[in-house]
């Protein structure tokens, strides 16, 4: 039986898999500036640690296996600094291309070395009493080389953001870094999850991680809804209809048929389709009418709150 701390990561991840596979799949069909592909690469980046983990939680008694999620999970992950910091400067306008070059090339080399088994390779299995979880050979002291890289290149990004929010928080603009600084910074606070792999016994920082790494692609889906970051609104829209729609179908067609199985059931026969088709004959009264009235509400909403960005 799977301990709690495997089965809640297993639960973060994917879901976090789903955020940030749908935000990616938004951001791609949607973008416009070259900046939109390097966030677009972040959400990548982030799909991939979150399928990783899921792998290696829902496959965690194979040992044999853990390994080859770890390197799934640490070598791309290696990038996302560079990808943060590049991302940042670009998306605020600013030119530090030295900053830029610096962290890319310090990122590259340490993804390539990790890759290769040259430095921090991904090499056997930690067991603790909770689960089992992949090795990276570093002793703890050398693994805090990377994560302080980590930390400090992400803080740099924060406040870049921070200070463009602070100019004027009342712009539009200033609400769209607000929304990614809070992203980036849950991302920041996630990053303790690392710890297990370097062999520190810290069960309850993995869930959490994966939960922060959750809150980072519900931000960026929120101010997407919100305040059209991006400059996504059609896919949203059709998005939001259909969800709810369907929602509301699954759930009038469920009670219906439910409804006619209990209490006409001795009338018309346990083997009788007519509840089956008496509740789609429900749902569909049910739905035509509330399409047109969401529709028009959500054609209401996204006229009033149109922007250019």
């Amino acid at each position: 039986m799977p301990s709690a701390i495997v089965v809640s990561t297993a639960v973060a991840s994917a879901l976090g898999f789903l955020l940030n596979a749908s935000v990616l799949y938004v951001v791609l069909t949607r973008r416009s500036r070259p900046y939109h592909l390097l966030f677009a690469a972040i959400l990548l980046i982030c799909a991939l640690w979150d399928s990783g983990v899921f792998l290696a939680m829902v496959r965690n008694s194979h040992l044999l296996e853990l390994p080859i999620y770890g390197y799934i999970v640490t070598v791309p992950c290696i990038l996302l600094p560079a990808l943060v910091f590049h991302f940042t400067q670009s998306y605020l306008g600013l030119s530090h291309t030295w900053a830029v070059r610096a962290v890319w090339a310090v990122s590259l080399v340490t993804a390539a070395t990790t890759a290769t088994g040259i430095l921090w390779p991904v090499q056997g299995v930690y067991e603790y009493p909770w689960g089992n979880i992949f090795r990276v050979a570093a002793a703890p002291i050398v693994a805090a080389v990377p994560l302080a890289f980590y930390s400090s290149v992400f803080g740099a990004s924060c406040w870049l953001l921070s200070r463009a929010y602070r100019e004027d928080p009342r712009t539009l603009a200033a609400r769209h870094s607000l929304y990614i600084l809070l992203g980036f910074s849950a991302m920041t606070l996630a990053m303790p999850k690392l710890l297990p792999i370097y062999g520190i016994n810290v069960p309850a920082y993995l869930p959490l991680g994966m939960i922060l790494n959750d809150v980072f692609a519900f931000i960026i889906g929120f101010a997407i809804v919100k305040e059209r970051l991006f400059d996504i609104t059609l896919i949203v829209k059709r998005s939001a209809l259909y969800s709810v729609l369907a929602g509301v179908a699954i759930f009038v067609f469920s009670l219906s048929e439910h409804t006619l199985a209990s209490y006409l059931g001795d009338l018309i026969g346990e083997k009788s389709r007519m509840p089956e088709i008496a509740s789609v004959a429900v749902a569909i009264a049910v739905l035509l009418p509330l399409y047109r009235r969401l529709e028009h509400t959500l054609d209401v909403y996204f006229a009033k709150r149109r922007i250019d960005f």
